[in-house]
């Protein structure tokens, strides 16, 4: 989300930029489930801020601001091309003072499904819908401004695996188009992963998460862009279990909150 950020007398309702829960630092991808087969992952992720990018770019303070979140994200194989997605989340938000507004409730529900479009031995091309509805509804509550809209996000994902010397890797990327609603603007988003197993039972993964306004901005939004970059490790402790833990930062933007956290996430393959 972006929202105007002024140095000079800023209205801040300083809610969270666009990424929820960080689905693209533990899903599948690209890839779809086999039928029958699911993935469900568990994540926690603690973000804070106390300074943002204007509209060139520049830094400035702002009062403090913390964020957490708990998701899950569950995908399933109903068929070898066709795989349900359930994406539930919970949010709290705390924004100190003077702004000083305070949050806890449902954040975006996400209901929807990946199908594949062509794949080969190690590369695949699937699209991707998902509907979020949100559980807050007070636009004008600065802790849940920016998530009281449904909005729709499609996009096209290719992934590809290969061998970075002896070690197995992979490539993921997504190009999405999100549609929002009430006075924020809608979002073009553009996600990166790579992942690399230097032992079996072990990976580790970096990503970017880029973010661009599109189209008109009313009341406190404005258009802008920025970018994340995370890095984090996921440790195979069972065939079925695996356990991650990484960190996540805003390298870059424009209107939009300077943020830094981690999360920590639990997946089961079943």
């Amino acid at each position: 989300m972006r929202l105007r950020f002024k140095p000079e007398g800023l209205r801040l309702a300083l809610a969270a930029s666009a990424l929820t829960v960080f689905p693209g630092t533990a899903h599948a991808g690209a890839w779809l489930q086999p039928k029958g087969k699911g993935l469900l992952i568990l994540s926690g992720t603690m973000l804070s801020s106390g300074s943002a990018f204007d509209d060139g770019g520049g830094s400035f303070d702002v009062p403090r601001y913390n964020k957490f979140e708990l998701g899950g994200w569950l995908e399933y194989g109903l068929t070898d091309h066709f795989t349900a997605i359930l994406q539930p989340q919970f949010r709290s938000v705390s924004i100190a003072g003077p702004t000083d507004a305070s949050h806890s409730d449902l954040g975006y529900t996400g209901i929807g499904a990946r199908i594949g479009l062509w794949s080969n031995e190690t590369s695949v091309i699937s699209f991707q819908s998902l509907l979020r509805i949100p559980g807050s509804s007070d636009e004008n509550d600065p802790a849940e401004a920016g998530s009281t809209q449904v909005e729709e996000d499609i996009r096209l994902l290719y992934g590809r695996s290969f061998r970075l010397g002896a070690w197995p890797a992979f490539l993921d990327t997504e190009f999405a188009y999100r549609f929002r609603g009430g006075g924020a603007p809608d979002e073009i988003r553009s996600d990166v992963a790579f992942g690399v197993r230097p032992r079996p039972d072990l990976m580790l993964m970096a990503q970017s998460f880029s973010t661009f306004s599109q189209g008109n901005a009313r009341g406190f939004y404005d258009v802008g862009w920025e970018w994340k970059a995370a890095a984090s490790v996921v440790w195979d402790f069972t065939p079925e279990w695996s356990v991650q833990v990484g960190g996540i930062a805003t390298l870059a933007g424009e209107n939009t909150l300077r943020e830094r956290g981690g999360f920590v996430a639990l997946w089961k393959r079943f």
